[in-house]
């Protein structure tokens, strides 16, 4: 009889404190959510949570604000993070998922930014995280494609090397704007330096520079400054060691910032090839122009949606029309018809 009633008394006895115990560990996580920075090592024993927060996302908001989420709950010190350069200073402020650091002063456009700190999730597991990005540019000018010499011309008179001119249909800063390239093999890319340009400027991007001292970027007022093949005192000139253009076949894109989609770009091929294209280098930058409606194509891609030619050393593409994008707008000059940094409405 004693053993049967020592057996009830312990059910009786334990079915409190099993409620008890979940109870006290209902209650401990919700104190631990309430205060998200407090070690809570008794947490980590009890629930077994060892793994650091993992970065979701990470991106530029604004000029002054860059913003970086996380799979869970993160906090974080307002001086947990740095940036390089010096003389920018971050405070860092956390709600939920999200870290949000200000940046003051804010970052010229286009100039190279590293922010760098360290977040903890409500368990103490800390991550730390490195995010390198390009100053935003809320002021970008708005630049079109107008003539393109796709190959060097070794004429002894009127030698040309692989450029992509630009006309400036809206004045603003060229910073953190960039252009790629695309040939079957690879993209290349050229990123734009902080510059101020304006309405009707013409920009020369040179893609096969000699290397000489007189080849020299224009930031300035003085669209004289550089020398070297195809500069020109009227356009604004800018050298790129990134490579050359396709010969034949290749595709251009411009952009106004990382993660955005093209604002204007060039799809063009040997009138030879037909078929769907085999790149994957050439077809996203032709599906990114597709996405933007700047460049019909069906898809997959085919070379019969390109500009088709018949490559020539000695004649550039040269838009027809500013108003229009796509094949339509181009067509191919006359021998010698180069005019790279003289466009003219």
């Amino acid at each position: 009889m004693s053993r049967k009633r020592n057996i009830s008394i312990q059910r009786r006895v334990a079915k409190p404190n099993t409620y008890q115990f979940w109870r006290s560990l209902a209650l401990f996580s919700i104190v631990s959510l309430l205060a998200a920075c407090s070690p809570p090592s008794l947490e980590n024993k009890m629930l077994g949570d060892i793994r650091p927060p993992i970065v979701r996302d990470a991106k530029l908001k604004n000029a002054g604000e860059f913003e970086i989420e996380f799979d869970e709950t993160v906090c974080v010190g307002r001086e947990a993070f740095s940036a390089e350069p010096k003389r920018v200073a971050v405070c860092a402020e956390s709600s939920g998922e999200k870290v949000c650091i200000s940046l003051l002063p804010q970052p010229f456009p286009g100039e190279k930014v590293i922010l760098a700190g360290t977040v903890e999730d409500i368990c103490g597991n800390s991550t730390h995280v490195q995010v390198q990005f390009k100053g935003y540019n809320d002021k970008p000018a708005r630049i079109i494609l107008t003539e393109v010499q796709t190959a060097k011309n070794t004429s002894k008179k009127a030698p040309h090397r692989d450029y992509i001119e630009f006309i400036v249909q809206k004045g603003g800063n060229l910073g953190g704007m960039f252009v790629q390239w695309a040939s079957s093999a690879k993209i290349m890319k050229y990123d734009f330096m902080p510059c101020e340009v304006r309405a009707d400027e013409v920009i020369v991007l040179h893609l096969a520079p000699e290397g000489i001292l007189e080849e020299k970027d224009e930031t300035g007022e003085d669209t004289a400054l550089s020398g070297g093949i195809d500069a020109n005192a009227k356009g604004r000139d800018f050298w790129s060691e990134a490579g050359g253009l396709p010969d034949s076949s290749g595709a251009i894109s411009v952009y106004e910032r990382e993660g955005s989609l093209p604002i204007d770009g060039l799809f063009y091929g040997e009138s030879s090839k037909s078929g769907p294209l085999e790149s994957s280098k050439l077809i996203s930058i032709v599906q990114e122009l597709s996405d933007a409606r700047i460049w019909n194509s069906e898809s997959p891609a085919k070379w019969e949606n390109a500009f088709l030619w018949k490559p020539s050393a000695s004649r550039p593409f040269i838009r027809t029309s500013l108003s229009q994008s796509g094949a339509s707008a181009w067509k191919v000059g006359e021998s010698g018809s180069q005019t790279p940094g003289s466009f003219s409405r």
